[in-house]
This record gives structure tokens, sequence and C-alpha cells, in this order.
């Protein structure tokens, strides 16, 4: 089953392929040397016949024919170590001096070549390649070289092709099944951590070997991919047990009344008065919802549709009309500038509107009577408000755009705890970020955008 599940791997398919075309690449290239070198040794060959015939044919034209005798049986003796062949006949073939015992049958032309078999000790063909030629007065001369060294090369040239891609095909299958065999691990070790998660354990995370290689990569990737599929997951537990437990008071609440103003009945008055409270949680009950809704849309949104161009000076203007008389309502100075005229960015100008009005709600709630609300467009480009208010804590600044998230110090305060996260949310919508600095005293909140 193991086998069988191997061979079916893209990994041992891959092998295959990659094996196949390197063993045809060697097959080629040795067939390429062979070819080369048989070519080169045979011209070689040819050469040294042409030589020695033009030699030979020298002595005959200044010694006559005892010279060429005796030129011959010098090249015949001992000394003939080449291979050379020579065999010179009468006019009627028959033999005067040379190492070849017979004039071939198949050299009947002036200066033709022809391979003819040679009389051999019979473990091995031997054959000749020579030229025939003839000389004045009839005499025939055959000049030629043994070819059982070159066929002896090109036996072990293919000798040696045949093993040399015997061991390509071993080495490289071997090499690949190897290989294969640890891409297969790796890829092994990846499933088996999918199968663990898949079964419920989702703090369980892909193991690394610290090599840096593609699979680890691929690891960190995936555990990145769990870390926030885990935070959304706790983050949808924490929402709903928030979602129920803001909701659950006011809607005990609203039954609590309208069950007492049923059990009193009582005049018309009392009725209005208690389905007048009743409306008045149900407003707060959809507000919240209306959050909620607001957030999962901004966070849905990729980018924004379709951006246009933000007069970040002309939205901190009138932000700060809006919300200018709230301010001097509870006492409160607030006042706006451009630090940089022209800042522009490119977005949705209502969400950026709304985003900066909840940081300036956030302002206008958390500021003591008599202190002040600074709302600016900044160089970055960005968009800043600063109060003289208590502040978030810097532990608590990385948590405060959670969803229901409330410090200790704003439970007294009206609110939802989500005024921060549709912040946020809009914010990462315009590729942008929120940042929360002391401002000694208060609280400077920035939404910074990318230059």
């Amino acid at each position: 089953m193991r086998l069988r599940r191997f061979l079916r791997t893209s990994a041992f398919r891959l092998t295959l392929a990659y094996t196949a075309v390197f063993g045809l690449s060697v097959l080629l290239l040795l067939g390429a040397i062979y070819w080369a070198t048989a070519q080169n040794i045979g011209r070689a060959i040819d050469d040294t016949i042409a030589s020695e015939i033009d030699a030979l044919a020298q002595h005959y034209r200044t010694a006559g024919l005892a010279g060429l005798v005796r030129a011959i049986e010098g090249r015949t003796g001992p000394h003939n170590v080449n291979g050379g062949l020579y065999l010179l006949t009468d006019p009627g073939f028959r033999r005067i001096a040379g190492n070849v015992t017979a004039w071939p049958a198949n050299a009947d032309e002036v200066g033709s070549w022809v391979v003819f078999p040679l009389a051999g000790d019979g473990t091995e063909a031997a054959y000749g390649r020579a030229r025939a030629f003839k000389l004045q007065g009839g005499f025939n001369l055959l000049v030629g070289r043994d070819t059982r060294a070159l066929d002896r090369f090109q036996n072990l040239m293919a000798e040696a092709m045949t093993w040399a891609l015997a061991g390509t095909l071993v080495l490289g299958l071997g090499g690949g099944l190897l290989v294969s065999r640890r891409v297969l691990a790796r890829i092994d070790g990846l499933n088996r951590g999918a199968e663990t998660i898949m079964r419920g354990d989702v703090t369980h995370r892909m193991q690394t070997n610290g090599s840096g290689d593609e699979f680890d990569r691929l690891a960190h990737t995936l555990n990145q991919m769990l870390d926030q599929i885990e935070r959304l997951m706790t983050g949808i537990r924490t929402v709903t047990n928030n979602v129920a437990h803001d909701l659950r008071s006011p809607l005990t609440r609203i039954r609590s009344q309208l069950e007492q103003a049923v059990a009193r009945g009582g005049s018309a008055e009392d009725l209005r008065e208690a389905a007048a409270q009743a409306m008045a949680e149900a407003d707060g009950l959809l507000a919240t919802f209306n959050a909620l809704l607001s957030i999962a849309e901004a966070e849905a949104g990729v980018a924004v549709a379709d951006p246009v161009t933000v007069d970040l000076g002309a939205l901190v203007e009138d932000v700060a009309d809006l919300y200018g008389p709230v301010a001097e309502e509870k006492g409160l100075v607030m006042t706006a500038a451009a630090v940089q005229p022209g800042l522009t960015v490119q977005g949705s100008r209502e969400l950026l509107f709304q985003a900066l009005g909840n940081l300036v709600d956030n302002a206008i709630k958390y500021t003591p009577a008599g202190g002040t609300i600074h709302v600016e467009a900044a160089p970055g480009p960005a968009l800043v408000v600063r109060d003289c208010g208590p502040g978030i804590p810097e532990a608590d600044r990385a948590r405060v755009t959670d969803r229901f998230v409330r410090l200790d110090a704003s439970r007294t305060t009206p609110g939802n705890g989500l005024g921060l996260s549709l912040v946020a949310a809009i914010v990462r919508m315009h590729r942008a970020r929120l940042d929360f600095a002391d401002a000694a005293p208060g609280l400077r909140a920035s939404i910074v955008f990318e230059g």
C-alpha cells in the first residue's frame, strides 16, 4: 500500500520525468562524443593512407619497382605497429610484395576505397580499410589500415555509453527516490498537522525544522493563518458573549417595564411613559446592532469601492462644525486646524467623516468640563484628535479597538464599546493605521494614511 501510494505521487512522477530527461541528455552527449571521435579517427586513418600512397608512388617514380618493393618490405617488417596493410601486384593481380595475401575482389576501381576481411586469429572479426592505386606499367598498389583498433575503440565507447546511461538512470532514480521520500515526509507532516486541526485542536501548529526552505515558509504561513483564524474564533466567541451580556439587561428592562405597565393598568399617560421608556431601550439595542452591521460592512470591504479625493482640512472643519455645539454644551473648547493646507487622500469621505466623528465623540465623552479638544489635519497625511481627558493606559491601547471593550474608567459613560471598533475597521479599509499616544495630559488619537 505504501509503495503504491508512493508510485502515485507527483514527486515520483517528477523524478521519472527528470531522470528520463537527464538520461536522454547524457545519451545525446555521449553519442555526439562517440560520433565526433570516430569521425576524427576515420579521417586521420584516411589521411595517413593517402600520405602513404603518395610516398610509395614517389618511391616508384624515383627508384623503380625494386625501390618500391624495398619500401613496402620495410613498412611490413617488425616495425609495423600501426596496422599498415600493403599489397603490390603485377598487372594480373599476382602478389609481388606486401602483407596482404590476395587482391580484394571488390577493389576493382582505381582510387576506390574498399573494406575487406583479413585473416585474423579467430578471436575477433578482422577487417581492413584500404585504397587501390594503379601504377605506371600496369602494376597495382593497395595501401590501407587494419580497422580492429578502431572497432575496439567503437565497442569500448558503446560499452561506456551503456554503463554511463545505466549509471545515470540508477543514480537519478535512487537520488530522486531519496529526495521524494524527504519531500513526502514534509508533506505528510503538514497533512498530519491539518488533520489534527480538523479534529478540533485549533491550537496545533505546523512543525518547522529551521531550514528556511519552501516547506518551512509554507508552514510559517500556515501557522500565521491559523493564528489569525484562532484570533477570529476567539473574537467571535467574545463578541457572542458580549452581545448576549449587553442585550440581556436592556431586554430584561423592556420586559419589566411593559409587565409593570400591564399589571398596574393606570392612565393613558402612564402607559405612554412606559412605552416611551421601552422605545428608548429599543433604540439603544438598534444602535448596537447598527454599529455591529457597520463594522461588519467595513471589515468585509478589501478596499473602498469607488474612492474619491478627500480634502482632510475640509473634513476636519465639517466634523468640528457638527460636534462643536455638543462640546460647548458640555463646557469644552474645541479647535480645528489644517496644519498643512491641501492634504488629500483617496477614499470614502462618508466613512472617514464617521471615523473622525467617533474619535471626537469619544474625546467629548471623556474630557472633563473646562477641557479642550483639538482636531487637525497633519502632514503624513494624518487626522489627529487630541484631548485632555484621562487617556488610555499603554497596556490597554492594543485592545480598545476590539468589540464591546470598555475600560473600567468608562463604565459609567453611555455607549456600547463599538465606536473604536468601527473606527479601526474603516482605517483598515483605507490602508491606514490607528495610533494612540499620550498627550500629557490626555490622549492623542491619529489616523495615519500611507504616504
